[in-house]
């Protein structure tokens, strides 16, 4: 006989089964939801954060790199001088005012610290033998082995503190022309104050920790070089690279890049609703086992459903989103917004309404292509649009799904709207750290140039021509260094406006950094002088607004603006050859006497070209010693000789005689007049001390040329005090020859100079005078022996300039 088997209750039958089997699965997508719901916002905070991080990791490089660039210009004084500089400490000094993030310079001998400045506060340094040093011994040998820049740091200056020490080691050419090492060159960048222009404090204060670190090369470990917090959660990084080494930013939240009290709230829901959702299934398969007769057994599941339905409104009364149900024409059926949402109105707002009756056109239509694609496919998710209420503007996201109801006409829709106003917010101001200048809210560079790149493929298709106009303010470092860095930016806010108010909508006002500006104004004229004209008129109406006077925090203020102008078309230039034609005229400009316009003209670029050419020959004829002195006889009405007057010559090996009217205002415009006229001064003084010797020359008098830059630097009495008792040459004998410009810069400076070496006896003559420069008043209080008119000032028409072809001889090739 055949035992019959139990029977076996099926799956869908078993109400327990069941309800697990739905959380699970409503767990799983809950948590789904919620991990990539997590990882979107995660990955947003790195992106903003990193690139927080970039900004001020290239603002540290190049403070880095700009402050070490000293060091090149103490090599040149010390190459210059073949290892004497006499005026180190003044120059230095003066030097520093260049260099913000440096806080000394020094020159060291074979490696020992043997000038340094500024001087005071910095006397425990001297002696100071860097190559023996234990801290600091490797950079300086490697410097000195390789011939490179080296930066040893972080380290303890022997001064006190923290700090950095960049070093450039100097070979001079001995007898043999052999390069033998003569020492260093050094720059001390002090910790933090250096980096106080890259603003760190600005991370703190928005709730980031940062941390300025390298690893040290000998030792492996980390060294902070400056930080607001030593430990850091998973911080993002930024290299720096500095010369024999690598430093790295680190940028973290300082309370975590997760917010716990925000996920435990939405697990915590994903599990109710699953619990909810599990209990509900539960329920509906116990109710369809259970027979029809059972009225108890009825009123009680019922009990347990309206149960059910209290738990399930209060689980959506606890989803920030808004419930809506809607049919395929945009009429609202139902509503349901959780009580802590007043980003929507009440009910009866939408009830019985269409979407066209109660929402802009663009935001209806939104919602009525999301109905349509519903329709089509079950769902529709992800649309966006803004939205503008009593209470404010507001940016919604919607999803829908097409609801399931046999008993229905016509399909129906549940609706859910999110309110994503603080994620737009988010987006946005990672598009605007990336897209625009944090100071004046204009496009930066990055923007501009894509820009650029538009209007030159717009201009390729309409054939108008437009024009990039490149904008600096004159004189704003002296704003800066007078009156702060606030007030500085509070002026470029305001440039920055006027400039947006003269200029069409559809036109691009940038700032590349620091004061300059860039205005790109498109669909001009298609004729060449058409379209230059009606720039100019822009030009010139940008040049009358930012002239106009300031209010400064109280101070009124006057700037006025350089500008350089190209016209573009098509794509004949890049935009890199664009921005620096647009820079070359606006240098041009300034060099017309700033406060005004100019075009780029293809002759400027080979004038440009041809005078860094001559600058560079200009440096090279100073180290091969390539200048001379002559000396032109001065004899008086009869015919007896009393002087000279020293003449600067200069036999190029390749370009012959060089004319001193062509690199003389080359080496006055750069620094190069300072070395060359030290030499000439010195030089001067040695033959005037020989002449002196032989009694024919005794009362002889010597006139030296001595440059506006030369005869204003913060040195130049004590030097030239020095430089007499050196060479023992009679101050009585020599005679100082200056010219009007140093009339209109500081006459109160300027005659304070000429009354201490007039106590000497060093005389004092007026050159080219009538020139348009002097007045009366002016050489009545100058303590002048000499006036030497102007030939075009006093000669007839018909007179010709003539030129004395007497020398008393050449002497002293170049320095």
């Amino acid at each position: 006989m055949t035992k019959r088997l139990p029977y076996a209750t099926p799956f869908f039958e078993r109400p327990l089964a069941v309800a697990w089997l739905v959380f699970v699965v409503a767990a799983l997508v809950a948590g789904a939801v919620i991990w990539k719901l997590e990882q979107r916002s995660h990955s947003a905070e790195r992106m903003r954060i990193n690139a927080l991080a970039s900004d001020r990791a290239n603002g540290i490089q190049a403070t880095i790199e700009h402050a070490l660039s000293a060091t090149y210009s103490l090599a040149a004084m010390v190459r210059q001088g073949k290892g004497h500089v006499p005026d180190f400490e003044g120059v230095a000094t003066e030097m520093l005012h260049w260099y913000p993030g440096v806080s000394i310079l020094g020159l060291s001998p074979d490696g020992v610290i043997a000038r340094v400045a500024p001087l005071t506060g910095n006397e425990k340094s001297l002696g100071f033998d860097a190559l023996k040093d234990p801290a600091q011994g490797k950079e300086a040998r490697v410097a000195r082995d390789t011939g490179k820049l080296t930066l040893a740091g972080p380290v303890q200056l022997v001064q006190g503190g923290l700090g950095a020490v960049g070093r450039m080691p100097i070979f001079l050419d001995d007898a043999d022309g052999k390069p033998v090492f003569w020492g260093l060159t050094y720059a001390v960048i002090r910790f933090p104050q250096a980096l106080s222009s890259v603003r760190l404090s600005q991370l703190a204060e928005s709730g980031l920790d940062y941390s300025l670190w390298r690893n040290n090369p000998d030792t492996g470990t980390k060294q902070i070089i400056t930080a607001s917090s030593n430990a850091l959660s998973d911080p993002v990084e930024q290299s720096l690279t500095v010369p024999n080494g690598q430093w790295t930013l680190s940028v973290a939240p300082r309370n975590g890049w997760d917010d716990h009290a925000a996920l435990a709230f939405k697990v915590a829901l994903g599990l109710a609703f699953s619990l909810m959702l599990a209990y509900a299934s539960m329920l509906f398969v116990d109710l369809k086992n259970q027979k029809a007769g059972q009225e108890s057994l009825v009123l009680q599941r019922t009990k347990e459903i309206a149960a059910s339905q209290s738990q399930l409104e209060a689980t959506l009364e606890a989803i920030p989103d808004v419930m809506l149900e809607m049919s395929l024409d945009g009429t609202y059926h139902d509503y349901h917004a959780p009580r802590a949402n007043t980003s929507f109105p009440p009910a009866e707002f939408f009830l019985g309404k269409r979407v066209t009756d109660v929402l802009p056109p663009d935001a209806a239509a939104s919602v009525m292509a999301a109905l349509e694609e519903a329709n089509a496919q079950g769902h529709s998710e992800g649309r966006e649009f803004p939205l503008h209420t009593s209470k404010g503007d507001f940016w919604f996201e919607i999803s829908l799904t097409r609801k399931v109801d046999p008993t229905s006409t016509e399909p129906r829709f549940i609706v859910l709207s999110r309110n994503v106003t603080q994620r737009k917010d988010s987006e946005e101001e990672i598009n605007k750290l990336a897209f625009y200048d944090p100071l004046t809210s204009l496009p930066n560079r990055r923007l501009m140039v894509d820009r650029l790149r538009q209007a030159l493929a717009a201009s390729s298709r309409s054939g108008r021509l437009g024009a990039l106009q490149f904008i600096d303010l004159d004189n704003f470092k002296t704003l800066n260094d007078t009156q702060g860095h606030d007030m500085g930016d509070l002026l470029l806010q305001q440039v920055a406006q006027r400039l947006c108010d003269c200029v069409r909508q559809g036109d691009t006002v940038a700032r590349l950094g620091g004061d300059e500006f860039v205005v790109m104004v498109e669909e001009l004229s298609d004729i060449r002088e058409d379209a230059a004209t009606q720039a100019k008129m822009i030009g010139e109406k940008i040049l009358a607004a930012i002239g106009k006077p300031y209010r400064l925090g109280g101070l009124d203020y006057e700037i006025t603006p350089s500008i350089g102008i190209t016209l573009y078309r098509n794509h004949d230039q890049s935009t890199e050859e664009l921005l620096k034609q647009a820079d070359l005229a606006m240098y041009q400009a300034k060099s017309a006497g700033r406060n005004t316009l100019r075009f780029f003209d293809p002759a400027m670029q080979a004038v440009i070209t041809t005078r860094v050419g001559l600058e560079s020959d200009i440096r090279q004829g100073i180290l091969k010693s390539e200048f001379v002195l002559y000396f032109q006889p001065q004899i008086n009405r009869n015919n007896q000789l009393i002087g000279a007057e020293v003449l600067l010559r200069w036999p190029h090996p390749q370009r012959g005689m060089v004319s001193p009217a062509e690199f003389i205002p080359v080496a006055e415009g750069s620094s190069l007049i300072l070395p060359l006229g030290n030499w000439v001064m010195e030089a001067a003084c040695t033959q005037l001390a020989q002449w002196s010797k032989d009694a024919r020359f005794q009362p002889f008098t010597l006139a030296i040329n001595v440059s506006a830059r030369q005869f204003h630097q913060p040195d130049f009495v004590p030097y030239l005090v020095d430089l007499i008792s050196y060479t023992g040459v009679n101050p009585r004998h020599l005679k100082l020859e200056l010219t009007e410009t140093l009339l209109v810069d500081d006459i109160e400076e300027t005659t304070a100079k000429m009354i201490k070496l007039k106590q000497l006896g060093v005389g004092f003559a007026l050159d080219d005078f009538g020139t348009g420069y002097s007045s009366l008043s002016y050489l009545k209080r100058m303590p002048l022996d000499q006036l030497k008119i102007d030939q075009s000032f006093c000669a007839r028409p018909d007179d010709r300039p003539q030129r004395c072809s007497h020398c008393i001889g050449r002497h002293y090739p170049g320095p």
